[in-house]
């Protein structure tokens, strides 16, 4: 069984595009994943990677297990159910953990890893997607207590919108 005990929560680098490409690539198909082939793609890692935004959870050897990014989508900030007392909010994106280490709280760890990066950076709330029909996630971002805040569509999709104040 895989540990998640020692994994260390980290930037992405620059030479990592390829392998956080196929990481993505290997969610597509899985329950509640809306992404194709085209989203995300390597625009997507491009810009994460240059405005410094992309992390990852590894283990001892340096592989990627998981990943995490802080999006800056303006059609997702000017949604009107997010709460009006946020200052400077983030938006959680792109969650992505390998097949191995799914189901051991690689997912919630990597959200709190990044939300004490973001609170140190003077971020006061975050914000997420989520398509309805991805129960894992839903699941297991519920145990974090994070806000619903309503529904919308975009992107060609459905969405849950969730919120929490840091």
């Amino acid at each position: 069984m895989a540990q998640v005990s020692d994994d260390i929560f980290d930037r992405v680098r620059e030479s990592e595009r390829e392998t956080v490409l196929a990481i993505y690539h290997s969610m597509i198909g899985t329950p509640g994943c809306t992404w194709t082939f085209e989203y995300p793609d390597h625009r997507e890692i491009a810009s994460d990677l240059a405005r410094e935004s992309l992390y990852c959870m590894r283990n001892s050897e340096g592989k990627i297990l998981g990943l995490i990014s802080v999006d800056e989508d303006e059609a997702v900030a000017r949604l009107p159910f997010w709460s009006r007392e946020a200052k400077r909010p983030a938006e959680l994106a792109r969650l992505a953990v390998i097949q191995e280490y799914q189901n051991l709280g690689l997912a919630r760890r990597l959200i709190l890893s990044t939300m004490k990066i973001l609170k140190q950076q003077g971020v006061d709330t975050v914000r997420y997607l989520v398509s309805p029909g991805n129960k894992r996630a839903l699941s297991s971002y519920a145990k974090l207590d994070f806000k619903y805040r309503g529904k919308t569509f975009l992107y060609e999709q459905e969405w849950f919108l969730y919120e929490k104040k840091l």
